[in-house]
């Protein structure tokens, strides 16, 4: 196996993930990799919409079908498939997903678990309008998501995690926060 620097993000809806995937790349090349990526290729061969509930009820199947590692493990084979030396996987979320990651690169994985308070991420929720119905969402709804089986324990995994980003202020600070980390890899 050829030798990569593997960086898992962590983070619940709408905290920073994908921005901070996005600065990595912009700064360091490499590739972003989603765990969704899967689930959106499956929906859509079913022609299924790409709802946040769609993408929760398939993970949950398919965990429950086959086992719960079975989307990190076929996340290990896209790693493991691409050419670049840096990669990002975006969508860990689950006790147990880093550790696959931790088991294949040792100390060349590195989890970042990003997070903001809830009411900000909500308004980011609103203003990207990422998945199907987001941009539509009350409030109450944005919260009673992270309830759900799949987000539940982000927070926890979280404490896990190598570095961990409060991502309450602008895109700017979180691109300096990203680079100070990136500085220490």
């Amino acid at each position: 196996m050829k030798k990569k620097i593997i960086i898992g993000i962590i983070g619940e809806q709408a905290g920073g993930k994908g921005a901070a995937a996005d600065f990595i790349r912009k700064h360091y090349g490499g590739q972003r990799l989603t765990v969704s990526s899967i689930l959106r290729r499956t929906l859509d061969s079913l022609h299924l919409d790409a709802t946040r509930d769609n993408l929760i009820n398939l993970a949950l199947v398919l965990k429950k079908g086959f086992d719960k590692s079975v989307l990190m493990r076929a996340m290990l084979i896209e790693v493991e498939n691409e050419d670049s030396d840096l990669i990002i996987v975006d969508g860990l979320r689950m006790p147990g997903d880093p550790d696959i990651f931790r088991e294949a690169y040792e100390n060349s994985f590195i989890l970042i678990y990003v997070t903001a308070d809830q009411r900000i991420r909500y308004e980011r929720s609103v203003n990207r309008g990422e998945k199907v119905g987001e941009s539509d969402a009350a409030f109450e709804e944005f919260a009673a998501n992270e309830n759900q089986e799949t987000e539940r324990l982000i927070s926890e995994v979280g404490k896990t995690a190598d570095y961990t980003i409060i991502n309450n202020g602008t895109a700017e600070e979180l691109e300096e926060k990203i680079l100070e980390i990136m500085k220490k890899i």
